[in-house]
C-alpha cells in the first residue's frame, strides 16, 4: 500500500513538474509584445529616420562653410602690356578667404527645426511601437481564440462518435432507425467539417502572428491575461488622450511648423559675408590687401520673405485643425472600444453562467432521452449543434474582448513594454 502511495506522489510530482516546464516555455502575450517591437521592421525603419534627424541636427545653425578666393584683376587685354601679368601696376593675382554670416535669427531658427526633427522622429518611433504592440496583441488575442474553438471542438468528437455508435448499435438490435444512424453520421461529418474550418482559422491565426514574432508564432499559447479588467481607468483613458500614440507627432510637428514661421521671418533680416584677399602685383609694385564686407538687403520682403510667411502661418493652420480633427475621431474611437469591451464583458459572463451550461444540460437531456427511447436523434443532433455554435460564439466573444482590450492598452508609450 505504501509503494502504491509512493508511485502516486511521483507521478503526481512528475506531472506537475511537466505541466508548469510546459508554462514556462509558452508564449504570453507580453512576450509577444515584446518580440513583435524588438523585430517589426516598421521599427528599424523608425530607428534610421531618427538616426537620420539626430545626425542632421548636429550642423543645424551652424556657419557655412569659408570659401577660397582665387582670381586675377584688371589683366591689360589690349596694348603693349596685354596679357601681362607683372608690367601693369593695377593687375593683381588675387588670393582670399571668404566667409558668411547668416544673421543671429536665422541660426537659431535652424537649431530650433532640427531639434524638432528630432523630436518628430522620436514621437513617430514611439508611434510605431505603439501599432505595433497593438497589432501583435490582436494577433496573439486572435491565435488564443482560435486555439480554444479549435480545442472544445476537439473535445466533443469523442462524444459525437459515441452517440454515433449508440445510434448504429439501436439499428442493429431494431429499436432504432435507419434515418436515426444516419443523422448520427452526418453529425461526425458536420463536427469534422467544424474542425477543419477551425483548423483554418488557427492556422490563418498563426501566419498573421508569425508576421510580427516570427518562428516563436509555432510556441504553444500561455494562458490569457485578464482581459475582463480594463487596462486602465475610464478616467485616466480620457485624461491622457494628449498623450497617446494617435496624437504624439502633432506635438512635435505643431514645434516644427512653428520653427518653419521663425525661420521665414528670419529671412527679413540680413544677413552679411566677410572677405579678406591678398593681391601680388608685379615686382615693380608693392602687394596690397584688400578687406570687404558685404549685407543682404532684403528691400522687397513683401514680394519674397512676407508671402512665405503667410504660408507658413497656413501651414500651421492646418496643422491644428488636422489635430482637432484626430482628437475628436481618437475620443470617439476609444468611445467605441469601451463600448464594445463592455458589451463583450458581459455577454460573455452571460454565456459563462446560464448559455453554455444550459447548452451542455439541453445536449445530455436530449441524449438521454434518446437512449430511453423518448427523443428522436434529430433532436440529439439540433441540441448538439446549438451547443457547438454557442461554444463558437463565445469564443468569438473573447476575440472582441480582447481587441477591445488591446486597442485600450496600447495607447501611451511604456505600455508596450510593460509586464504583467
Amino acid at each position: 500500500m505504501k509503494n502504491h502511495k509512493r508511485i502516486f506522489v511521483l507521478t503526481a510530482a512528475l506531472l506537475f513538474a511537466t505541466w508548469a516546464h510546459a508554462q514556462s516555455d509558452a508564449l504570453t502575450l507580453d512576450r509577444a509584445v515584446e518580440l513583435a517591437v524588438e523585430r517589426a521592421p516598421q521599427m528599424q525603419a523608425r530607428a534610421a529616420a531618427l538616426d537620420s534627424a539626430q545626425a542632421q541636427a548636429v550642423s543645424a545653425g551652424r556657419l557655412p562653410d569659408p570659401e577660397l578666393v582665387l582670381g586675377v584683376e584688371n589683366l591689360p587685354a589690349t596694348g603693349a602690356d596685354a596679357w601681362s601679368f607683372d608690367r601693369d601696376f593695377m593687375t593683381m593675382q588675387k588670393t582670399g578667404v571668404m566667409q558668411a554670416f547668416p544673421n543671429g535669427a536665422k541660426r537659431s531658427s535652424q537649431r530650433e527645426r532640427a531639434a524638432a526633427s528630432v523630436a518628430l522622429a522620436q514621437s513617430q518611433s514611439q508611434q510605431t511601437r505603439l501599432e505595433t504592440a497593438r497589432a501583435a496583441a490582436t494577433a496573439w488575442i486572435d491565435s488564443y481564440a482560435a486555439d480554444l474553438v479549435l480545442t472544445k471542438l476537439r473535445a466533443l468528437k469523442p462524444e459525437v462518435t459515441l452517440q454515433a455508435q449508440a445510434a448504429r448499435a439501436m439499428l442493429a438490435s431494431g429499436r432504432g432507425s435507419t434515418v436515426d444512424a444516419l443523422a448520427a453520421q452526418d453529425a461526425i461529418s458536420e463536427l469534422d467539417n467544424r474542425l477543419l474550418d477551425a483548423q483554418r482559422e488557427v492556422r490563418m491565426a498563426r501566419a498573421e502572428l508569425a508576421r510580427w514574432i516570427g518562428a516563436a508564432s509555432d510556441q504553444a499559447l500561455a494562458d490569457a491575461p485578464s482581459l475582463r479588467e480594463l487596462p486602465t481607468s475610464r478616467e485616466q483613458l480620457f485624461a491622457s488622450l494628449h498623450r497617446h500614440g494617435a496624437l504624439l507627432t502633432f506635438d512635435a510637428q505643431r514645434a516644427l511648423a512653428q520653427s518653419e514661421i521663425d525661420l521665414a521671418r528670419a529671412e527679413k533680416r540680413p544677413d552679411w559675408s566677410a572677405e579678406l584677399s591678398y593681391a601680388k602685383r608685379g615686382d615693380a609694385f608693392s602687394d596690397m590687401v584688400s578687406l570687404q564686407v558685404r549685407i543682404g538687403l532684403p528691400l522687397f520682403s513683401r514680394y519674397r520673405q512676407d508671402p512665405m510667411i503667410r504660408a507658413k502661418h497656413a501651414e500651421l493652420s492646418q496643422l491644428e485643425a488636422d489635430r482637432e480633427v484626430q482628437l475628436r475621431m481618437h475620443t470617439a474611437e476609444i468611445t467605441r472600444e469601451l463600448a464594445a469591451w463592455d458589451a463583450a464583458r458581459q455577454r460573455i459572463e452571460l454565456y459563462e453562467r446560464e448559455r453554455i451550461p444550459l447548452a451542455r444540460q439541453r445536449s445530455q437531456a436530449a441524449l438521454a432521452g434518446f437512449q430511453a427511447g423518448r427523443v428522436e436523434f434529430v433532436s440529439v443532433l439540433a441540441s448538439q449543434v446549438a451547443e457547438i455554435e454557442i461554444q463558437r460564439d463565445h469564443a468569438e466573444l473573447l476575440t472582441a474582448l480582447g481587441r477591445a482590450w488591446a486597442s485600450l492598452k496600447y495607447l501611451e508609450p511604456g505600455q508596450e513594454s510593460s509586464h504583467e
